[in-house]
């Protein structure tokens, strides 16, 4: 597995498609933290860059290893599929920490004194959180990767459910903002607005659906990171307005990373035990 790292990192150095990738990132890690000068108020579009670009450069780089032939090559030679398929999960893994720190250094140049007030019971969950939430996402796309032989559909693949899982998670964060009861308002006749009795919603989810909503909810990555991010903007306001209201619900703080890493397992072992299955000729 150490001679597959190795050539596999050595294939990524020239790889133009990581280099753009690292580019884009940069560049909007650069509006995040140019929109956050005034009021660090966040906004979850500037990271849709981030999970494409990584979703690219892996589909790309892995895809065309399967699709050049370099897979059925290393398994030719002897090399273990395991090992393989761990060589390149660890490489995607470091291409996924690259691109996390290619889009936050803007930041953290910009607000880094800000953010060294806030101390290292703020900094330390959210800074673990995105690196098992990041993780969770390369497991899916490295599954993925490996285990579709055509190139561009494997990148379509993996563009497709990073879309696919941040419309389900505004989805499933709508039906649990479902309010229990709701009041009906007319208008009389005078034009005054008139709110009748509380009526129970009938969209409100309750009992075991809205248990299982909210442990689907727990473990989207988009979910976990509107979560650190609005956090971490309600830390840096408040540090700024301390008479503002503070963030009320912590318990995301121990439950994402828990949640990411169950995915993050999960994902690589299904994707391993795929891989191993897969006809490469």
């Amino acid at each position: 597995m150490g001679n597959l790292l190795r050539s596999s990192l050595f294939r990524l150095r020239k790889d133009v498609v990581f280099w753009l990738a690292l580019a884009v990132c940069l560049e909007a890690g650069i509006a995040f933290a140019v929109s956050c000068l005034n009021i660090p108020s966040f906004d979850d579009v500037y990271f849709f860059p981030l999970f494409l670009a990584l979703a690219a450069v892996l589909s790309l780089f892995l895809g065309r290893e399967y699709s050049d032939g370099t897979l059925r090559n290393a398994v030719t030679a002897g090399h273990r599929r395991w090992g393989i398929y761990g060589a390149g999960l660890v490489t995607a893994l470091l291409v996924s920490l690259l691109c996390l720190v290619a889009f936050w250094l803007p930041f953290l140049l910009v607000q880094g004194e800000a953010l060294a007030c806030l101390g290292a019971g703020v900094l330390v969950p959210v800074a673990v959180g995105f690196l098992l939430l990041m993780a969770s996402m390369t497991a899916l796309f490295t599954a993925v990767s490996f285990n579709v032989p055509h190139l561009a559909v494997g990148a379509n693949v993996n563009l497709i459910l990073w879309v696919g899982l941040m419309l389900g998670s505004y989805q499933v964060g709508f039906a649990l903002s479902q309010p229990e009861y709701v009041r009906e308002v007319t208008m009389t006749a005078q034009g005054e607005m008139v709110e009748g009795p509380k009526m129970p919603n009938a969209n409100y989810l309750d009992g075991p659906m809205r248990v299982l909503c909210e442990g689907v909810e727990a473990c989207l990555p988009h979910s976990q990171l509107n979560d650190y991010v609005s956090y971490l903007g309600n830390c840096l306001y408040v540090q700024q307005v301390p008479e503002a209201e503070h963030w009320a619900e912590t318990d995301f703080l121990w439950q994402a990373p828990v949640c990411s890493l169950a995915v993050t397992v999960c994902i690589s072992g299904l994707g391993l035990a795929l891989f191993q299955r897969k006809d490469l000729k």
